[in-house]
């Protein structure tokens, strides 16, 4: 098994935390609950406390965000590392932006967009929170942002934070893109009204939040979920690759990032040298330090055939493993809407058949698929309707 890079200086204050030792205190920062803030204070957690006695969306330390990440027409924006649970029960720090509209706030507080970005890697420079959106992340984000709604970018465990980068883990996204609203609260005048809105990775952790939050997070208001091209089904997906010709199947990043994950979530059960060829393991190596657009060129004319001893045989294994990354069918108590672009690589009908089963389990669904849009041409498409789909969900609670 390849070891993942340290989280640069937050490994060290990881340690240092969990390991009892006391945390800064804050100076003159906004209070620990309730909005209030300005954009130069610096807030820090209590002393004397460790990561694992901190309540999930505490902020250990948020500072102003550098100006080149910030979206254009913000108001005061940050850079925030603060408490989150992972999906085992155990506290960690997590980062993220928060960015609140210009202006001075409504008297309940800016309405906040928990927005879930899509894959962007597993290693620190990867975060959003340290190389901005994606341009067609950032035309969703700003359009909102323009509209009243401050915006929450959780980068996810592992990316930007301590320990290693997680990929998929639907249940440690949600909780991660709730809690960055909690930590909004005790950092800037924001509501308790939020909306979980994610692309890609980012819409299947939405998926997830819809159908827990509720009950993680009560004391927030949550209003609804919208799924931008979420992968689900993810064992039929794999599978489907796995069945085509192997000497023609380009090698999704994604598949590279999941191998280096099952290799650590389950020690023993999964070995990749089991399975991938020297240049697939080559490709997971350099997967843990390497982001998402760097990787994908990487892998340009890079077939199954190439990565897998047997391709049919290591999609069947990997469709195996994956059960648990599945977003609960249920019942949500608040509205879906899942959108999906007819030409995504992830087939849209995945996502339709996700609508049709958490409809038949009792959610208000609504499915939109986007005729002639791809994975990455999805957002600008739609951006002025994700702002109207999401007036209309805070308009409701």
């Amino acid at each position: 098994m390849r070891t993942s890079r340290p989280a640069a200086g937050l490994v060290a204050l990881a340690v240092c935390l969990t390991a009892a030792a006391p945390l800064h205190a804050a100076p003159s920062g906004p209070g620990s609950s309730g909005p209030g803030s300005s954009a130069g204070r610096q807030v820090v957690a209590p002393r004397h406390r460790t990561v694992a006695s901190l309540s999930p969306g505490t902020p250990v330390r948020v500072v102003p965000l550098s100006e080149g990440l910030r979206l254009a027409g913000a108001g005061p924006a940050w850079l925030m590392h603060y408490i989150s649970t992972a999906k085992d029960g155990h506290r960690m720090i997590v980062t993220g932006t928060l960015t609140l509209p210009e202006g001075g706030a409504p008297a309940e507080g800016w309405p906040v967009v928990s927005f879930g970005h899509g894959l962007s890697g597993l290693a620190d420079a990867c975060a959003p929170s340290s190389t901005g959106p994606s341009p067609w992340e950032r035309i969703v984000q700003e359009t909102l942002l323009g509209s009243g709604f401050a915006i929450a970018v959780t980068d996810y465990q592992g990316v930007g934070g301590p320990g290693p980068g997680v990929v998929g883990e639907g249940v440690t996204d949600a909780r991660a893109m709730a809690d960055i609203v909690r930590a909004a609260r005790r950092t800037a005048p924001v509501s308790r009204t939020w909306e979980a809105l994610g692309y890609s990775l980012g819409g299947q952790a939405a998926l997830f939040a819809g159908s827990f939050v509720h009950s993680y997070a009560p004391e927030l208001r949550h209003v609804g979920s919208i799924a931008m091209a979420p992968p689900t089904h993810w064992g039929q997906w794999l599978s489907a690759l796995g069945a085509a010709d192997p000497s023609t199947i380009p090698v999704p990043a994604a598949v590279i990032y999941l191998s280096d994950l099952l290799e650590r979530k389950y020690p023993g059960g999964y070995r990749a040298e089991d399975w991938l060829t020297p240049e697939g393991l080559a490709f997971e190596d350099r997967a843990q330090n390497m982001c998402i657009d760097a990787l994908t060129e990487e892998l340009t004319g890079i077939t199954f055939q190439k990565i897998a001893k047997d391709p049919a045989a290591f999609a069947q294994k990997l469709s195996g493993m994956t059960t648990d990354m599945e977003i609960p069918v249920n019942r949500y108590p608040r509205p879906v809407h899942i959108v999906h672009g007819n030409d995504d690589v992830l087939p849209v009908a995945l996502s339709r058949l996700t609508a049709e089963q958490l409809a038949a389990a009792g959610t208000e669904v609504t499915f939109t698929p986007v005729p002639g849009a791809d994975h990455l041409t999805l957002l600008p498409r739609i951006a002025p309707q994700v702002l109207n789909w999401t007036q209309a969900l805070f308009a409701r609670a």
